[in-house]
């Protein structure tokens, strides 16, 4: 199933597939999360996608690079942390892509993003050679 499909599904007033794509959600995240986040960034990104699944795939980028409890962000932290530099790159690529938008919410969530990152990143100095891609042309 694509992840279209799945964001969708996981919208439906139906419980049986509300549930289903929940947990297809949570067991992609668990078995490979340097590709999901990839899939999501691609999903923000894409200005045709529905904006239900793009405004799903803001809510779980951002909840998969922040929390309030701490010992959760540490976590959050270590697993981005842990994602090979080039498959980061890709994600940040995808992101700062996604800041020329033309849909406002798409803009915004990709920059609140992107701060998240640049939060982690600065601190652990994990992908600063990828952070020159923040600055401005």
């Amino acid at each position: 199933m694509k992840i279209t499909q799945i964001l969708l599904s996981a919208q439906s007033p139906y419980g049986n597939v509300r549930t289903a794509a929940e947990e297809s959600l949570r067991q992609f995240q668990e078995q490979n999360l340097p590709i999901f986040l990839l899939l999501l960034s691609v999903e923000l990104l894409n200005d045709e996608k529905a904006p239900e699944c793009r405004r799903l795939a803001r809510i779980i980028l951002k909840n998969l690079l922040d929390a309030k409890d701490s010992a959760r962000k540490e976590l959050l932290i270590q697993h981005w942390v842990a994602i090979d530099g080039t498959l980061r790159s890709q994600i940040k690529d995808l992101l700062l892509r996604t800041l020329r938008s033309s849909v406002h919410e798409a803009r915004h969530t990709s920059s609140q993003v992107i701060a998240k990152i640049v939060s982690i990143e600065i601190p652990h100095k994990s992908g600063l050679n990828s952070l020159d891609a923040y600055s401005p042309t």
